[in-house]
């Protein structure tokens, strides 16, 4: 019973997570489509991402005192049906306000999702099962930039948000199955418990970390089609979406976060050495070769997942009650991150080019690392 629950919540993951991402890899066949600007359509994707920044947080208390199970059948059915409606919209501003729906629909969705899962796991299982969460995340990502991509080649746009419709109305059926989980029954949602939550060092300096180096990883990701575009304009959908292929490192990355951070003798280790894999790989993303490129995707994407692998776990071995509160603040910051990431970076490479936009990238990279190196004063405090 509890391996069909776990292997039931991960293919909705896999699913939510490929709706979210689904416009990505064709940002510039919608932007000719509805005759809007680079920036404009990368809208799409930012506010989406900008209500996961936020409501998280009402939802950890939310999921703190209601069934995630309940939480579950009601958004991903109602996510299934925007989907499909995404599907026959004609005007640009109606897609806008179906993504930003959406955008309100998926953060109860992950956080009832990791909630249930570390709630449902032995706390020396926690790790591995987190692990295995993140790594169908990536799944998703991958799925819904990359399928899209050639549904777009060899049909159109329109058909791919059907098929991903159906999918989810598949996860909707397979989510009656799931066992039974019983809310931690916390108090009414209150400022003082998430300020208190937020302003433990250890935590606050996590939580700085996912939005600061998301906001690099986003806007990279929401760049990646239209700087292929600008090297090589008769670049098919299916070529930019097979770009993305380097995404799925972070599947092997995230299901080995536990044996890399034993090997390197700590959480804080390991998320060093992915910040600066990232930082690696996104220099490489600066050549015009699209070979290098597409390697450039595996590199910046590896050190990514190894850092937010291990740093959502570390948040969870850190936290021994209101998880739900503390998975919302993460998840909260996180998006918070994608989010201006996904949008506002746009606007300088659009503007102004790409060597602006490369040291925007490589700032907020460095800031960073030099919040992680301060983890392990945190520690110490907490102790």
């Amino acid at each position: 019973m509890h391996n069909r629950s776990i292997n039931i919540l991960l293919l909705t993951t896999v699913l939510t997570f490929s709706t979210l991402y689904v416009p990505q890899p064709i940002l510039p066949l919608l932007a000719e489509d509805f005759s809007v600007s680079g920036s404009e359509i990368s809208l799409l994707i930012s506010l989406t991402l900008f209500p996961l920044g936020l409501t998280p947080i009402v939802y950890g208390y939310l999921i703190d005192n209601i069934s995630a199970r309940t939480i579950l059948h009601w958004f991903i059915g109602i996510l299934a049906v925007t989907e499909l409606m995404l599907a026959f919209v004609m005007d640009f501003r109606i897609m806008l306000g179906l993504r930003l729906l959406q955008g309100l629909l998926l953060p109860a969705i992950f956080t009832a999702i990791v909630t249930y899962i570390s709630n449902l796991s032995a706390a020396h299982q926690r790790q591995k099962s987190v692990s295995r969460y993140i790594a169908a995340t990536i799944t998703g990502g991958f799925a819904g930039r990359f399928i899209t991509g050639l549904i777009s080649d060899f049909s159109d746009w329109r058909t791919a948000f059907i098929v991903w419709s159906i999918g989810l109305l598949i996860a909707w059926s397979l989510l009656w199955k799931l066992q039974k989980d019983i809310p931690a029954q916390c108090n009414s949602l209150e400022i003082s418990g998430i300020w208190q939550m937020f302003k433990r060092p250890l935590h606050f300096r996590v939580y700085l970390t996912v939005s600061i180096v998301f906001f690099g990883f986003a806007s990279a990701l929401n760049v990646l089609p239209f700087r292929i575009k600008d090297i090589s304009p008769e670049a098919t959908e299916s070529l930019i979406a097979s770009a993305y292929m380097g995404y799925l490192m972070g599947v092997l990355v995230s299901l080995n976060a536990q044996r890399i951070c034993a090997r390197l003798g700590s959480e804080i280790n390991s998320t060093i050495l992915g910040i600066l894999t990232f930082g690696a790989g996104f220099l490489l993303f600066t050549s015009t070769n699209l070979i290098i490129i597409i390697f450039a995707v595996f590199i910046f994407s590896t050190g990514f997942f190894l850092m937010h692998s291990t740093l959502s776990a570390y948040i969870n071995h850190h936290t021994q009650s209101k998880r739900g509160v503390a998975n919302g603040l993460y998840i909260a910051f996180y998006y918070t991150g994608g989010s201006l990431g996904s949008y506002f970076p746009l606007i300088i490479y659009h503007n102004w080019g790409w060597y602006p936009y490369l040291m925007l990238v490589i700032i907020s990279t460095m800031l960073g690392l030099g919040i992680v190196l301060g983890l392990n004063e945190a520690e110490r405090k907490l102790k």
